[in-house]
């Protein structure tokens, strides 16, 4: 799951994309290898070579999960510049992308399941710039609805494969 928390002045909207269910199994995750670290160091459990590569499956399930999902997504539009700027926030660093407000011709939501989608932003070039650096689950179509206003276009729904992009 994924919050969608967006903030709105006059001079821009600002919505963040947090995954926080990725972020809960990481914590979860930490929480079940400390528990095993602090028993071991405690005398309480020894370490044992299957631990031990339990251990390491897990703290390198972690990191898979951080890397693939868990970067922060935050998505600007300014009125008062005329931008679209996307920013994410991960593991492998920070990107960062600008395009110009009138470039934007629509707003795509990229749908593979019933309550995960895809937002793009459909460019007059052709190309596409995704909002947020994953798939969104939602059950509300809030969020989407509060960014096509503020792009003011028509979101277009596009029903995807699962297992591969069209």
């Amino acid at each position: 799951m994924t919050w969608q928390l967006a903030q709105r002045n006059p001079e821009r909207l600002t919505i963040h994309f947090i995954p926080w269910l990725t972020w809960s199994f990481v914590g979860l995750v930490a929480y079940g290898v400390g528990t095993i670290v602090q028993s071991i160091v405690a005398g309480n459990q020894p370490l044992t070579s299957g631990t031990a590569i339990a251990v390491a499956l897990l703290v390198g399930m972690a990191f898979f999960a951080l890397i693939t999902g868990g970067q922060l997504g935050i998505c600007q539009i300014d009125y008062r510049r005329k931008l679209v700027t996307v920013t994410s926030y991960g593991l492998l660093g920070r990107r960062h992308q600008e395009r110009q407000l009138t470039d934007v011709k629509g707003l795509e939501v990229r749908v593979l399941r019933r309550a995960q989608y895809r937002l793009l932003l459909a460019l007059r070039s052709g190309e596409r710039l995704p909002l947020a650096p994953f798939y969104l689950i939602s059950f509300s179509d809030q969020g989407i609805r509060r960014i096509a206003e503020a792009l003011n276009v028509e979101p277009e729904l596009i029903p995807e494969k699962p297992g591969g992009r069209r």
